[in-house]
């Protein structure tokens, strides 16, 4: 959905930009010429409607040039690491894939986790990690999602430091337990 969202968003910025520019051109008559100027300026009961028009062509290219900048700038700088230590000689980070791979290795060792999936996001100067697992459906899901997160919150802390904003753990049962006669 966020994804839709974005591409919407480019796509009626640019749709701006350019119907922008098509009305400022109209507007002043394209191509330019000495007697279209002339004609433009002399008729004086057009003035207002044309000065409109442009002040409406610019406005729409000039939001549509902020919203796609915007869309740029904040494609550019997402974040793909956490920040470990800021010194003198420079920063120490660690990627996001570094980080999952830490959390797999964390799950794998597990006996009662049969597959998982592991996510990790930035959340401004923490990361959050977000887990989906499969146990069998003998296993105590309170028990297990509590022991998870405190493992992987282990894990990533005596690896590496980083600051865990939040673990979210989701637990699928792969089977349903047999019914009782």
């Amino acid at each position: 959905m966020k994804r839709t969202v974005g591409i919407l968003s480019g796509i009626l910025a640019f749709a701006a930009v350019v119907s922008g520019v098509i009305l400022l051109l109209a507007a002043i008559g394209w191509p330019i010429t000495t007697e279209g100027l002339q004609t433009m300026i002399a008729g004086s009961r057009r003035m207002p409607a044309v000065l409109f028009l442009i002040l409406f062509a610019l406005v729409c290219i000039a939001i549509g040039v902020i919203v796609l900048y915007g869309m740029i700038w904040n494609r550019l700088n997402r974040r793909t690491t956490a920040l470990l230590e800021k010194n003198a000689l420079g920063e120490t980070a660690v990627s996001f894939a570094a980080l999952s791979q830490i959390v797999d290795r964390t799950l794998k060792n597990r006996t009662d986790v049969k597959s998982s999936k592991t996510r990790v996001y930035a959340i401004g100067s923490s990361v959050r990690i977000e887990v989906r697992a499969v146990t069998s459906p003998t296993v105590s899901l309170l028990k297990l999602t509590h022991s998870l997160q405190d493992e992987i919150h282990a894990a990533i802390v005596a690896l590496c430091g980083v600051s865990i904003g939040s673990i979210d753990v989701t637990v699928d049962q792969a089977e349903l337990p047999p019914k009782r006669n």
